[in-house]
């Protein structure tokens, strides 16, 4: 058996590059493109990857194709930061560049120890021929590890897991490897699809990080989609959380709109015990654009959540930066905390108010009014929870009436129109506006809408109607300083 497609080395990628000089620079005049998001360099990009803090610096990789905007055999691009504000453009650091990896360096994440960081990835390898369907046969994904210091040397890659290591009712289709410890031990969990197309999280045990082995699945009782990919466990304050993206849901009302989904379940896992309860699944984000989120760990003990403002498969689009050769972007970084209700929800880090300048404050009644540029951030804080129509930008509008939040964006989301959610009641919205996203927190990010938007940018304006509205916006246009 053949792999699909030939791996690409790191030669291969730099003399590739020389053609493509130009376009570079036909991206980085495109109007759409973004002042304040990480976005690829040229190509497409998607997945978050590898997130760590290593010194004083954030590294961020992400899925990468840099010569399709519409995507292909994806190897991990790499960005750094200080400030989540100035990102600075390295040389890709994981190539598919060998039998193990040969059709894409996927998904994976960076774990810390004595000052290694072992980063574990899936390895696509899809055969060549028709008689392959790609879940039950013709695939493999391989977990590679690859070890760094400083985030930019990586050591020889070593091949850790195969598919015949996994439980024989799974498909082809495990990926996307998160580890955590726990006293002395390691555990390894991976997203799943098994042959009767239900979706898990199977989980690893391990004494030394290169040699794993199979002790359980999280999973529903009732199939919850086909796939769930992208897991992170997440524990805060003392609750767990299993994060993950299940494929195959169907729309229900207002919830699952997309074409896949993107949440959590509230975890009660007992490691010694093998026991494990889940709760009800809740949407991270009710917009259009945000999948595949990764969070980590930083040295303040934050934990950091990014995610890739895309979504697979979709029946919307973003032709208008494609055809400048470009595609997608990650979503601001967020601090997760757990709330008074137990629920995961979601801030803006602190580090984004260094963008804020020319502050307004305006108390309003029934009505307001204000121009804004295209970079804006917005905070309205009601008094009194009332509906409203809020109008953004060009022609974005946020709705709230009979208990329903509706972002509808239909004259300017190229194909994107309307998301939705009940809720009860409305105290306060945060929104971050970009070239060509929004993003909106509601009651402090218990409720979290992120899109892309193609509106013309020209009469730009914010207005807020309700009747007995009253309360107060603050206004900041968002700059960066060189």
């Amino acid at each position: 058996m053949q792999a699909e497609k030939k791996p690409m080395t790191k030669k291969q990628y730099f003399d590739k590059c020389k053609k493509f000089d130009n376009l570079r620079n036909k991206v980085a005049s495109d109007p759409y493109r973004m002042k304040f998001h990480l976005q690829p360099p040229l190509g497409w990009l998607n997945d978050p990857n590898g997130l760590c803090q290593i010194g004083s610096q954030y590294h961020i990789y992400f899925q990468y194709t840099p010569f399709n905007p519409n995507g292909g055999t994806g190897l991990w691009g790499h960005m750094v930061t200080e400030d989540f504000i100035h990102y600075e453009e390295h040389e890709p650091s994981i190539f598919p560049d060998s039998s193990w990896d040969a059709n894409g360096a996927y998904s994976g994440s960076a774990y810390e120890e004595n000052g290694e960081y072992y980063f574990f990835y899936t390895g696509n390898v899809k055969y060549e021929g028709e008689e392959y369907n790609y879940i039950t046969d013709g695939r493999e994904q391989n977990v590679i590890l690859t070890i760094t210091k400083d985030g930019y040397n990586f050591s020889k890659k070593q091949l850790i897991m195969t598919n015949s290591d996994f439980p024989e009712d799974m498909s082809k289709h495990v990926r996307d490897p998160q580890i955590i410890k726990r006293g002395n031990h390691y555990y390894m969990i991976l997203g799943a699809r098994d042959l009767s197309d239900k979706g898990s999280v199977v989980l690893f045990k391990s004494n030394d990080l290169y040699h794993w082995k199979y002790e359980l699945r999280f999973t529903t009782q009732d199939v919850f989609g086909y796939m769930w990919e992208c897991p992170n466990y997440v524990e805060i304050d003392g609750k767990q959380f299993l994060i993950v993206c299940p494929q195959g849901i169907k729309q229900n009302g207002l919830d699952y709109a997309n074409a896949h989904q993107c949440g959590y379940f509230p975890l009660n896992y007992k490691f010694e015990d093998k026991t494990y309860q889940l709760g009800e699944f809740c949407q991270l984000d009710r917009g259009f654009d945000f999948y595949a989120p990764q969070v980590f760990k930083d040295h303040k003990g934050r934990n950091i959540l990014i995610g890739w403002m895309g979504m697979p498969e979709s029946d919307y689009n973003n032709d208008k930066t494609v055809k400048n050769g470009w595609q997608h972007a990650l979503s601001l970084p967020r601090e997760l905390y757990v709330t008074e209700e137990g629920k995961l929800a979601q801030k803006p880090l602190e580090e984004l108010k260094k963008l804020r300048t020319n502050e307004k404050k305006m108390e309003f009644n029934n009505e307001l009014s204000v121009s804004t540029s295209i970079w804006f951030e917005i905070h309205v804080d009601f008094e009194v929870s009332r509906d409203f129509v809020l109008k953004l930008r060009e022609s974005a509008e946020l709705r709230y009436e009979e208990g329903i939040l509706t972002l509808d964006i239909t004259s300017c989301g190229s194909g994107r129109k309307h998301r939705g959610i009940a809720i009860k009641t409305i105290e306060d919205i945060r929104i971050f506006s970009d070239s060509s996203s929004l993003e909106i927190f509601v009651n402090r990010g218990e409720v979290v809408f992120t899109t892309r938007i193609y509106d013309s940018m020209e009469e730009l304006s914010c207005e807020l109607k309700g009747e007995y509205l009253s309360g107060v916006l603050k206004y900041y246009d968002l700059t960066i300083e060189k």
